[in-house]
């Protein structure tokens, strides 16, 4: 009976050993996505305006470029963290998320095709696997009456 909670225990470890190991993949290729969707624009505006298939404003698009570098960056920095928090991956799954409705939101409006829609397909996925990635505490171990009185 013991070697059995053993096991289980060590499965249980071996289990969030992996979970981490995916988790800092996932908001590793997730940080290096943002960079470098983020300097796209920074980079070659113009080619970037015509993949995106709408009328843009530079000075928003460029805004915004370079705080999702700046998301991007410290994202993969804290995939690079034994193990990465829950905050990080919080934080990317609240961005893929936010991103994901706001693509949702203005996609169908726009009618046409644009790479926006494989953004959407991927946002959604990172949000996915960073919600069934989110780190859960080990279960507790039996523990003796703590009970006050």
């Amino acid at each position: 009976m013991a070697s059995r909670r053993g096991n289980r225990a060590g499965s249980e470890t071996s289990s969030a050993e992996a979970r981490d190991r995916w988790r800092r993949r996932v908001l590793a290729g997730q940080g290096v996505y943002y960079i470098l969707t983020g300097l796209w624009p920074l980079i070659h505006f113009s080619s970037f305006a015509s993949a995106v298939a709408m009328q843009l404003n530079p000075f928003q698009v460029h805004a915004f470029a370079a705080v999702i570098v700046v998301v991007g960056g410290s994202l993969l920095e804290a995939a690079r963290r034994e193990p990465p928090g829950p905050f990080p991956t919080l934080l990317g799954a609240a961005i893929a998320a936010a991103l994901s409705i706001v693509s949702l939101w203005w996609l169908p409006r726009l009618g046409e095709a644009s790479v926006l829609w494989i953004d959407l397909v991927l946002e959604v996925a990172l949000a996915v696997a960073l919600i069934l990635l989110y780190p859960r505490p080990l279960p507790e171990r039996a523990r003796t009456s703590t009970r006050r009185r």
